[in-house]
């Protein structure tokens, strides 16, 4: 018999419960009060939990109404360009939170107004997080309504998005102009040099627009990602079978003993133009005998790509991070004729690289006192996992989803 005033273990039992049922709706209250919409979805795309804000949203203010239900049944989500993003994509949340996790701006819709015909179309940035503590697979998806900052940052990306559009077609038309007039009967000196003046600034205003056209597509998520899954070594075969014969010499490729086992998501094109942009820098500053090195290093769960050349390098006082930001270039190089006169190149460089998940470290060494560093950059890229034998989730797209994919393929 326990003694007068002691606990017995029904009482201290009944009391955790009591404890644990009072922070549960303390929990609930707080996520009810916050302003984002969450949802937690399992391995199966249900609906196990949700908040009043999301049940507002999508399930006229009852959760009941959401709890239980197939995500795309709830929502479609859009590219803020209008292109479907669909359940298949593997830049979709739901197949992005493997890989961790991570945020993007989209275009939210409910079903429900897909269904009656509204335009009810949100845009919210969507943040994802994967839950491994609860014994299975679920993901927290928060949607939250962009801030004015951000607001106003989408604005100015699609007018520089549109000027850059605008101002294409001029300037092809100023290009052929003066290539035409190129070809005419030789001009006296100081007009063929004003000639080609003209022409070599023109070629240069062109570069300049097709990258803050390139680099507005990849911040307003319009950039046309054509991602496939292969082997390492074939992207970096075909990117070294690109290049005419002079350059290809220039590289030296370090391969690890097994890169074919190594399985990576990349769009072609853009590794094409991320290494073409870091050869054609070692190559315009580092002179006729520079050596490009890549080396190549594959962990567990991602692969590491270190491009280094033997050229003079950058002062030791620079950041090398800072030539990645837009606008940002050498002094040393701020030279007509060195230099893409512009200094985005390496910006493009970096926002291809966050596109496909990857990310960009800079490798230090300290040099002697007074000399230059060697100019090192490493590009980060994660392995895509196999996952019960595939590697992108199939599933089966909602009927109306599924129509909307074949609108947009049209």
């Amino acid at each position: 018999m326990p003694a007068e005033g002691s606990a017995t273990p029904q009482s201290e039992t009944s009391a955790l419960v009591s404890q644990l049922r009072q922070s549960l709706g303390l929990l609930r209250v707080a996520f009810d009060a916050t302003g984002e919409a969450m949802l937690i979805v399992d391995s199966e795309r249900q609906v196990r939990w949700v908040n009043q804000t999301a049940a507002e949203l999508w399930g006229g203010g009852l959760p009941l109404r959401v709890i239980g239900k197939r995500l795309e049944a709830l929502i479609c989500l859009r590219h803020l360009d209008q292109r479907l993003l669909p359940l298949t994509d593997s830049h979709h949340p739901l197949n992005q939170s493997r890989l961790g996790e991570g945020q993007a701006s989209l275009l939210v819709q409910a079903i429900s107004s897909l269904e009656s015909s509204q335009s009810d179309v949100l845009q919210r940035m969507v943040s994802w997080r994967p839950i491994t503590e609860m014994g299975g697979v679920f993901t927290l998806l928060i949607f939250r309504d962009l801030e004015p900052l951000e607001k106003s940052l989408q604005q100015q990306r699609a007018f520089i998005n549109s000027l850059a559009h605008e101002l294409r077609t001029p300037l092809a038309i100023l290009s052929g102009s003066l290539r035409r007039l190129d070809r005419k009967s030789p001009l006296a000196a100081p007009l063929d040099r004003a000639l080609n003046n003209a022409i070599d600034e023109t070629k240069r205003m062109a570069a300049l627009v097709d990258k803050l056209l390139l680099l507005s597509e990849l911040d307003t998520d319009r950039f046309n990602w054509n991602l496939k899954r292969a082997p390492l070594d074939q992207f970096l075969d075909q990117w070294l079978n690109s290049l005419v014969a002079d350059d290809r010499s220039k590289v030296h490729m370090h391969w690890p003993s097994t890169p074919s086992n190594c399985l990576m998501e990349f769009d072609q094109l853009a590794v094409n133009r991320i290494f073409d942009s870091l050869l054609g820098n070692s190559l315009r500053f580092g002179g006729s005998d520079v050596t490009f090195t890549i080396n190549v290093v594959v962990n567990s769960s991602f692969v590491d790509l270190s491009f280094s050349d033997n050229g003079p390098g950058i002062p030791d006082d620079q950041d090398v991070s800072a030539l990645f930001e837009r606008f940002s270039r050498l002094e040393a190089h701020r030279t007509l004729g060195e230099g893409d006169g512009c200094g985005l190149g390496l910006s493009v460089v970096k926002s291809l690289v966050e596109g496909m998940r990857g990310e960009v470290l800079f490798e230090g060494e300290s040099p002697a006192a007074g000399a230059s560093k060697p100019f090192k950059v490493n590009l980060r890229f994660p392995i895509v996992k196999t996952i019960s034998g595939e590697h992108v989730v199939q599933v089966d797209v909602d009927p109306k989803v599924q129509e909307d994919v074949q609108t947009d393929q049209v």
